[in-house]
């Protein structure tokens, strides 16, 4: 048989392709010239339908690479079951993946589960508004056969990304079509925890320090406070549900607050950076925690047991989320074998919701 290019023993294309520019090759695939240059030097970061397209032009453009990357590896059908992407989507421009302990941890967790299953990961940070138009390149590349979508992001943002790589699992986020699977903590239940330990100890004002609205995890464990209250006969009062979209705001609620008459007995604060914000303006007014309020916070981050004093809070174990959510997509990736899909058996979306547990240190008293 007379082929212009063949698969030797299965693992390298031989192409004996001559003449025409790399830029011809490129316009007429639809893609860039380093995406061309990638197809035969690296083509295991090239998606298998790009890489075809691009062979198919330039065999017939009679296309030759520069001396040196005549022979390319030919990709292994399963290169994308075995690549996933990690988007972190932050809360601010100047929020910063390696700075922020939380989301951190997830990934430590998704690396290592990832390493354990012979997976390669791929990361990229932006904050969650800014990824409407310029995805990232391992997305408009092709380069990964799932992503993991860490942290709020906005709808047509999620939708874009589902366009290019239906296989996708949210961490710490859910959607409420229930179209992607997610990971996520027990926000409500962790809330409600932490609201009955403080009326255990007597307290029945008790405020909560939202931060942004916006944020879904925020709003589960608004959801869990509220129900606390509501169990326990007490109105909930929104004149102490303190929340705002910048930290200059959240540090003025939170004066305006304290200065009150009326101000409350106990804090319940979203996660634990905002409870330290919510303790650094204590003690700039001279507040004393716990003799004069008692705070508690969320997450259980690294700092938290360091506090002056050290705070009480609801432990998540975000390196279990970040394990668990590789290997929710690990088994997505897998699941379409020829048997599941002519027997139109695929995984529905599920919520995996991690247990949290309350860690009691020394920012609450009894009154």
């Amino acid at each position: 048989m007379n082929h212009d290019f063949y698969i030797d023993t299965g693992i390298y294309l031989r192409y004996n392709l001559i003449m025409s520019r790399i830029h011809d090759v490129a316009k007429q695939a639809g893609v860039s010239t380093a995406t061309v240059s990638r197809t035969f030097s690296t083509p295991d970061l090239i998606n298998d339908r790009t890489q075809q397209r691009v062979l198919e032009v330039a065999r017939q453009l009679d296309y030759q690479p520069r001396r040196g990357r005549a022979v390319a590896r030919a990709k292994p059908e399963n290169t994308l079951t075995q690549t996933i992407g990690f988007q972190f989507f932050s809360a601010t421009a100047r929020d910063r993946l390696q700075t922020n302990t939380f989301y951190a941890s997830i990934l430590d967790g998704a690396q290592s589960e990832a390493s354990l299953l012979g997976m390669h990961l791929m990361l990229h940070s932006t904050d969650r508004y800014s990824l409407s138009e310029n995805l990232p390149r391992m997305i408009l590349e092709q380069a990964v056969g799932g992503m993991l979508l860490v942290g709020t992001a906005e709808p047509a943002i999620l939708a874009a990304f589902a366009q290019h790589v239906p296989k996708i699992v949210l961490v710490d986020n859910k959607d409420e079509t229930d179209t992607y699977e997610s990971v996520l903590s027990d926000g409500c239940g962790g809330a409600f925890a932490a609201t009955q330990y403080l009326l255990k100890l007597g307290h029945r004002r008790i405020g909560f320090l939202l931060g942004e609205r916006s944020v879904m995890t925020f709003q589960d464990r608004l959801s869990g406070y509220l129900s606390a209250l509501f169990e326990e006969g007490i109105p909930a009062d929104p004149q102490i549900v303190i929340s705002d979209d910048t930290q200059e705001k959240v540090l003025s609620n939170i004066a305006d607050l304290l200065r009150s008459k009326t101000r409350p007995t106990a804090v319940l604060a979203a996660n634990d950076y905002h409870a330290s914000l919510l303790v650094r303006v204590c003690r700039e007014m001279g507040i004393r925690i716990p003799d004069d309020l008692s705070v508690v916070g969320f997450d259980d981050i690294p700092l938290s047991s360091h506090n002056d004093p050290p705070l009480t809070t609801v432990r998540v174990d975000t390196e279990s989320m970040g394990r668990l959510a590789v290997r929710r997509l690990h088994t997505r990736l897998h699941s379409d074998s020829p048997e599941s899909v002519s027997n139109h058996s695929y995984l529905p979306s599920i919520r995996n919701v991690m247990p949290v547990s309350l860690i009691v240190r020394d920012s609450c008293r009894a009154i």
